[in-house]
């Protein structure tokens, strides 16, 4: 790189750049100044007088900018300039010349100190995005814009930063004033609105108007040199993109500064003067927070979120002015970066003191309390609803005297009032709490003490009216009326409290200070018209149906139950020596408050309920409303296509549309041929074709076609009449036609091709010109995915488990595409044949020489043959070939739709030229780019497979981090960004030469790796737009063609960017009024895996159902958030707010979803697109699913730690509130509820089974004093009943959006033949299980941490894993839990029976055996024995050493040694403990702990085993449990391991030595249980206890 190194020997600058751009009256322009206002002064602004002038005398001429450039040598060479690079923007009328930009770019790099290789990439960068929109603008238009996007317009977040923490401003939440802004309003409504507004809103009116006319009294010429500064710092920024308001405060500085340079008289910076004096210094304090370096390499620190300054922490410095007017400078006492003048302030940047200056602004400390703060609304709504609904139909509870029926009507006013003071304490908790995470500042104090202050005085109220009327006064009118008046306010409290966001409660006036800034945290984009009323809809629904149900269903029934524990008196009670009578006398209030707890958590669940309810209704019509079901048959559809791929896909004229749509359909059909989706029959059916036709006159089925031959650019005049024959699927005349004849029945090709004629009927926005369209970027992380399928992999079983080679498994699940493919390679290998025979070389083939075709796809070993099989794999599992081959289709896709839309390209008679134009337009448009952070660490295997990429698709882009060690120990190692593709030149050790190499500050990986890989590689991606996708993602032909479309969807309706006025541009709307402006936009995703087995289809509809039918109802209820894939985002939204994730490690293990947080909070809307799909691939074995369920859990743990859920809780609106509580956080909340209502259940049914096991089963008698001498308990097994039918709705409710999904889209038979296969597939087991997993991750991260990213694996799950690793993996998460409430469940189930409890035997069963059903070969009887010794060796090998090395560290760090090693040992076996003096307790503590971990897993493992060992002798049972686990048809089972004799001989051996052991030890475990029945006397001793019941 130069870098200027040799620089010029005088002080003259080697580069000079000067604007000569003069007015009308010939006076020179000065470049750009912004508002110099003094950062602690926000009265201070330009003069608006003298820009307005500057803004009339330049609208009164074109702007003209004429560039003198004086080089000298030894300088920065200027960025190389290749005009055709950028067709759109290198014109005549462009108002900045491409030389012209990159004299800017050298100018910066001269005085900033810019790497040459980054002004370079930006400079590309920046050219890219203006020609982008200068291909559907004027160039003026174009650079105008991008300005207003990222500088000075309305949605710059420069611009609202400025605002927010420079003038203490907000953007959204004062009123714009825009009559007094707006020039074309009249007198009389600038006075009403004056008259409204107060201080602050004249103030931001006046600010408004100086902004709007400084930003269209600049040139175009400054404007470019605005987007160019602020470019340079985003590209050389690294980690500090993280931080967008911080790059905005650089970028102040640093056009500060910029506004005062002469080039002639000014030195210039050192070569990386930015990175290493700006960046680096702030990287560094990033980085020492959570790394140590020790030895020249950096250790990460064992620190939690709440001791970690993160990057939020110190992005969210700059949002307060007040903040930034303290920063101060090293070595300089008393001396603050304010003091020192504007212009000179950049210069001081690397002197501030930043560990003084950052600190703490939100405490992530790990507690249960943030559920309380940020969900405080959540617990309102219900927790008083369920005081109202509870106190008003238990009068007993508060019955003073018992021959009363009913209480007096004052007190029973008061006590149901008091679910208003139920809401007060809630948010008083929330509150305190609140006290805790944020830091102790005045304003902030202030604001939650006067919140605390109101409800206290709100709370006393309530207190006060209530004890009145309890002890003093409860029969008169005055009590009446006060009980009314607090059951009046209590309900007004109550709604108060659930409907305003806590952030604005009791906040009177229009003060401007909050807890957090509100232009970064709350610029929530408005819903308006339908969308809102469907949002409030939604929820009216909800909470209607809701309340009506618990009330008749749970309330009224519930307080039966109630009723009989609680009037309930035990007498003639066995007193006990320790606790007497007590436990008699405390046994039915136990009952009582166990009920209740079931009772509440059962009216949480409820609501869950509903939601999924009405949420799929909801989705379900919206999908109706846009034509996207199968309510149309499939020959209509197929009919109305061809007018449909005109109408939505094409631009061509009308003249040209049928021939359009013949070449657009017929290459969508032979890409699906070439696939090996369809067969050559299939194609009759499919195709359109050509035919000569016999006379003028005859009918064509569709079009006449007029084919002329040019030569030398000249017309011949010879034509021949032709015409299109219709497919048969088109042709609604054609009756003979059967669908299995188009294609395979229930294929992937009958699914693609039935979608896109599906998403046809939808509406579409009309697309752009493959010219005129945006430029746009694929971008993929990958770390270590697989990238192709080596033929090892391929052919060669996993290992010793496993009964099946990839291949055959591929072939099994894909026979017809293989058969497809073996046709295609014969016939490539009858061809070489035919030349062999030709060179006289022929052997005859024989019927058997075809076998290895069909076994391994080829016979031939050369590489163009095994390649070919490696690729029919590889395009069939989970690989990142797959994923860039399916995205690269965007390219034929462009190239196709302007070939039709442009015919007379067909007519040039140089096809190689044409060609060539054609992927110069498609790779115009269109990048792909690959973030591969292992590039420069890859094996060989792995580089050849990525040169194989690159050779494949040349133009593909390839992102990495090289490392370069340092020889010093104190130092760590040097990092760059490289990009390499296609066209770079190889290197003696197999890489390529990186076409640029930017040096970063230090290790970009400082988080859990995928978002500091996409961070790193942002800045090589292009173009106004990205998609995101994953590496086992997929697309296709069909519905890359839609993608001109999809960028409409960022178009802001009523006003098109390209007819904005230069005023308007600028300009503040109303947010009541305004269109947010689109920051992502997203799209179905198929689960390919959904048919490959029970788990894989299970892990597919969940994902399904989440990708479709519920982002379809989040996006129009204001709710969607982004999550990765497949999303398409507003580059230029997206990273000048902080990037497309966030990067704190742990934190942020969810990256993706934080990115849409921070898009929805900032102002952007988010949408979904229904009419384009792209392919997914989802965890397909037990253990892998597992690892996402897990990875996601401990995701939404730290998610709930986080401060962007705390700003999403406390400010958002109710409907808005709960659309976002219930799709995120709410589900892992209720399946937290679900298990433990099931384990608080078991609790109760334990206590109420003891009662009622007390009592004689008589008939009740009244004796004289009306107290009864037995227990009705039927009102009480009434609601247990109910209680578990509840449990069980709520389980199994989450097969409905699936079952209503496939009914809508593929019919009823598909959709029930689905969900048959599920539940015979045991799938509920399943189910389960996941639930337990989810709620362990959730709770154990919430209280210890823990989250990291997990590799989940994506292979096929064909392998059958040990017992011991089954059990190992899931003991803490799931089994324990399951055995400990499987034996309160038999505890229960002996003291009170009734069927339903077999649905609790199934669920607590499934929490310990599903691990082991869902594991392929399980009950295999010789893999079983085998099983039991490695159990039995893994006791002696893995559990008794680590327990003692485990428990000799404990002793070694944490207990003095005061005793000799073995005598613990001893005295556990003599029972002498009192040799060890005063250390015996402890001693006796600690052992047994150590065995009974061994005890626990001794039995509890033989317990398992025994209850699965019948199951291994059932006939045919591991045919029968392969059916169930990978749904394939006996015919196609997989066969038996294939061993050698010697490992069979091995196998039986020990079958035969360890089965003995088994049944012996079976015989042991069985006669535990067994002689005490036979041999002891039971104990049977009658008695009974008498109670009174008061009535």
């Amino acid at each position: 790189m130069q870098n200027g190194q040799n620089r010029h020997k005088d002080d003259s600058p080697p580069c000079f750049y000067r604007s000569n751009s003069r007015d009308a009256r010939g006076s020179k322009r000065s470049s750009l100044k912004l508002p110099k206002t003094p950062l602690s002064a926000r009265e201070e602004t330009i003069s608006s007088r003298g820009a307005t002038k500057k803004k009339k005398k330049t609208r009164e001429r074109k702007n003209e900018a004429d560039s003198f450039f004086f080089l000298r040598k030894g300088g920065p060479p200027p960025p190389p300039v290749d005009r055709d690079r950028y067709p759109n923007w290198c014109v005549a009328d462009a108002p900045v010349d491409a030389a012209q930009v990159a004299a800017i770019f050298q100018f910066f790099e001269y005085h900033y100190g810019f790497q040459h290789d980054n002004v370079c990439n930006i400079f590309d960068y920046l050219l890219t995005l203006l020609d982008s929109r200068a291909a559907r603008m004027a160039p003026t238009q174009a650079l105008r814009t991008l300005h207003a996007d990222y500088i000075g317009g309305e949605h710059a977040n420069y611009r609202t930063w400025y605002f927010a923490a420079q003038l203490d401003l907000d953007l959204r939440h004062t009123r714009p004033a825009s009559a007094n802004s707006d020039p074309t309003a009249s007198d009389a409504a600038r006075k009403r609105r004056k008259k409204k507004t107060n201080a602050t809103d004249q103030l931001l009116a006046q600010a408004n108007q100086e902004w709007q006319a400084m930003m269209v009294a600049l040139s175009d010429v400054q404007r470019l040199e605005q987007l160019a500064l602020f470019l340079l710092i985003w590209g050389e920024a690294s980690t500090l993109r993280y931080m967008p308001e911080l790059l905005c405060f650089i970028f102040r500085l640093a056009n500060d500064r910029r506004a005062t340079l002469d080039a002639r008289s000014v030195r210039g910076a050192q070569p990386n003067a930015f990175l290493d004096t700006v960046v680096t210094p702030l990287y560094a304090f990033a980085r020492d927070q959570s790394y140590l370096l020790v030895h020249g390499q950096h250790i990460r620190r064992e620190k939690d979120h709440n001791s970690i300054i993160g990057y939020d922490d110190m992005n969210q410095l700059f949002w307060d002015r007040r903040a930034i007017a303290k920063l101060m400078l090293k070595g300089q006492s008393g001396v603050i970066l304010k003091d020192i003048p504007v212009e000179h302030r950049y210069d001081a940047l690397p002197m501030i003191d930043w560990e003084s200056a950052f600190g703490k602004l939100f405490y992530e400390t790990r507690s249960w309390l943030h559920l309380f703060t940020n969900f405080a609304r959540f617990w309102v709504l219900h927790m008083s609803t369920f005081w109202y609904y509870m106190t008003a139909n238990m009068d007993f509870f508060y019955i003073a005297d018992a021959r009363r029926r009913s209480p007096p009507l004052p007190l029973k006013l008061s006590i149901v009032a008091l679910g208003g003071l139920v809401a007060i304490v809630l948010i008083m908790l929330a509150t305190i709490a609140e006290f805790k995470y944020l830091p102790t500042r005045s304003h902030v104090t202030k604001i939650l003490a006067w919140r605390l202050l109101i409800l206290a005085l709100l709370g006393a109220m309530h207190v006060g009216a209530t004890f009145y009327i309890v002890y003093l006064d409860n029969q008169s009118l005055v009590a009446l009326i006060l009980a009314s008046c607090q059951l009046g306010l209590g309900a007004i409290v109550t709604l108060i409290l659930a409907i305003v966001p806590s952030a604005r409660l009791f906040r009177f006036g229009r003060s401007h200070r909050h807890l957090a800034t509100q232009a970064f945290t709350a610029h929530f984009p408005c819903l308006q018209g339908d969308d809102r009323f469907l949002s409030v809809l939604l929820w009216l629904c909800v909470f209607a149906c809701k309340f009506l149900e618990t009330y008749f269903f749970q309330a009224l029934s519930f307080s039966e139950a109630v009723e009989t524990m609680v009037t309930a008196r035990l007498t003639g009670c066995r007193s006990d020596p320790l606790v007497k009578d007590w436990l008699c006398d405390v046994m039915p209030w136990m009952a009582t408050i166990l009920m209740f707890m079931v009772e509440l958590l059962l009216f949480f669940l409820d609501t869950y309920l509903w939601y999924i309810i009405w949420n799929t209704v909801f989705s379900v019509s919206q999908a109706m409303r846009l034509g996207i079901s199968i309510m149309t048959s499939w020959r209509t559809m197929f009919a109305r296509l061809p007018h449909h791929m005109h109408q939505k896909i094409t631009t061509a004229t009308d003249p040209l549309k049928k021939m359009a749509c013949s070449q657009l359909w017929n290459a969508i059909i032979i890409s699906m041929y070439r696939e090996h989706l369809l067969s050559i029959n299939n194609l009759q059916w499919l195709m359109y074709k050509v035919y000569n036709k016999t006379s003028a006159s005859e009918e064509d089925q569709l079009d006449q076609v007029s084919t002329t031959s040019t030569q030398h650019g000249r017309t011949q005049g010879t034509q021949n009449m032709r015409g299109l024959s219709v497919p048969a699927i088109f042709d609604l005349r054609n009756t003979q036609i059967k669908k299995d004849q188009c294609f395979p029945a229930y294929s992937e090709a009958e699914r693609r091709l039935s979608f896109f004629a599906q998403s046809l009927a939808s509406d579409m926005p009309k697309p752009y010109s493959v010219p005129d369209m945006p430029t746009f970027t694929v971008f993929t992380p990958h770390y270590a995915e697989k990238m192709l399928l080596s033929l090892r992999e391929i052919i060669r079983e996993e290992d010793s488990t496993t009964r099946v080679t990839l291949l055959e498994y591929l072939k099994r699940l894909h026979h017809a595409e293989w058969l497809h493919f073996v046709k295609d390679t014969k016939v490539l290998a009858e061809e070489d044949e035919e030349e062999e025979e030709e060179q006289g070389n022929f052997t005859a083939i024989k019927d058997k020489d075809d076998l290895p075709f069909y076994c391994i796809g080829f016979k031939s070993s050369a590489p163009e043959y095994t390649l070919r099989t490696r690729v029919w794999a590889s395009l069939r599992a989970q690989t990142l070939y797959r994923t860039i081959s399916g995205f690269m289709n965007y390219a034929r896709a462009l190239k196709i739709l302007h070939r039709v839309e442009h015919p007379e390209l067909s007519n040039i008679d140089q096809p190689q030229a044409t060609e060539a134009q054609l992927d110069r337009l498609a790779y115009h448009k269109f990048r792909f780019l690959v973030a591969m952070q292992r590039y420069s660490r890859f094996t060989d295997e792995e580089n050849d497979n990525c040169e194989y990429l690159l050779s494949e698709f040349p133009h593909l882009e390839i992102a990495y981090i090289e490392e370069e060690k340092n020889a010093s120990r104190t130092e760590g190692a040097t990092f760059y960004s490289c990009l390499v593709d296609g066209t770079c030149e190889k290197l003696p050790n197999g890489r390529r030469k990186p076409k640029c190499r930017i040096r970063l500050p230090g290790n970009p990986i400082l988080g859990d790796g995928k978002s500091d890989n996409q961070n790193h590689a942002i800045i090589f991606a292009r173009g106004e737009y990205l998609q995101l996708v994953d590496a086992n993602q997929d697309n296709y032909l069909e519905e890359a063609l839609k993608i001109r479309s999809i960028f409409r969807e960022f178009e802001t309706t009523g006003q098109n960017s390209t007819l904005r006025a230069e005023f308007s541009m600028y300009a503040l709307s109303d947010p009541r009024t305004a269109t947010p402006p689109v920051a992502i936009v997203g799209a179905r995703e198929y689960i390919f895996s959904e048919n490959i087995g029970v788990l894989g289809d299970i892990a597919a509809g969940k994902e399904q159902t989440f990708g479709t039918l519920t982002q379809r109802i989040m996006a129009k209820a204001g709710g969607r958030l982004h999550y990765g894939h497949p999303d398409f985002l507003n580059a230029v939204f997206m990273t000048s707010r902080g990037g497309v994730s966030k990067a704190q490690r742990g934190l942020h293990l969810n990256e993706d979803i934080f990115a849409g947080i921070m898009a929805f909070t900032r102002g952007g809307r988010i949408k979904h697109s229904e009419y384009l799909q792209c392919g997914k691939g989802r965890d397909l074995g037990f253990c892998s699913i597992l690892n996402f369920t897990t990875k996601i859990g401990t995701g939404m743990g730290e998610q709930l730690l986080s401060r962007e859920y705390y700003y999403l809780g406390t400010q958002l609106p109710l409907d808005r509130f709960l659309t976002f509580y219930y799709a995120h956080p709410g589900f892992h909340m209720n399946n937290v509820m679900i298990i433990f209502a099931i384990q608080l259940f078991l609790f109760c049914m334990t206590v109420v089974g003891t009662i009622a096991m007390a009592f004689p089963p008589s008939t009740c008698m009244f004796s004289l004093t009306q107290v009864v001498t037995c227990l009705d308990m039927m009102p009480v097994y009434d609601w247990l009943r109910r209680s578990i039918l509840s449990i069980f709705m709520v389980f199994f409710i989450s097969f409905l959006p699936l079952f209503l999904q496939e009914l809508t889209e593929k019919g009823t038979a598909r959709s029930v033949m689905r969900l048959v296969k599920q539940f015979v597939s045991l799938s509920p087991l399943f189910e389960v299980f996941v639930t337990q997993i989810y709620a362990n991750a959730v709770l154990s991260n919430l209280s210890f941490g823990g989250a990291r990213y997990i590799a989940t694996g994506r292979g096929f799950a064909t392998s059958r894993l040990p017992f011991v690793q089954l059990y190992a993996r899931f003991a803490n998460s799931s089994i324990y839990f399951g055995a400990r409430n499987m034996f309160m469940l038999l505890l229960v189930s002996l003291l009170v029976w009734f069927p339903h409890l077999i649905y609790f035997w199934a669920t607590v069963s499934s929490l310990v055996i599903s691990p082991f059903i869902f594991n392929p070969h399980q009950f295999v009887l010789s893999e079983f024995i085998l099983d039991y010794r490695r159990f039995l060796y893994w006791f002696i090998q893995e559990i008794l050493m680590p327990l003692r090395f485990i428990f000799k560290t404990f002793v070694a760090v944490f207990i003095t040694r005061e005793l000799p090693h073995d005598d613990c040992n001893r005295a556990w076996w003599n029972g002498h403990w009192e040799k060890l003096g005063r250390h015996a307790m402890r001693e006796y503590m600690v052992k047994i702990m150590e065995m009974s971990v061994f005890t626990n897993d001794f039995v509890l493992g033989h317990a398992i085993l025994f209850f699965l060992f019948p199951v291994t002798w059932i006939p045919f049972i591991d045919r029968l449990h392969s059916i169930i686990l990978f749904w394939l048809r006996p015919s196609k089972q997989i066969r038996p391991s294939i061993l050698s004799t010697r490992q069979q001989q091995k196998r039986t051996r020990m079958v035969l030595a360890y089965t003995p052991l088994f049944v012996l030890m079976f015989l042991l475990f069985a006669s535990c249980f067994l002689l005490p029945i036979l041999f002891l006397k039971p104990l049977t001793q009658a008695y009974s206890l008498p109670f009174d019941r008061y009535f």
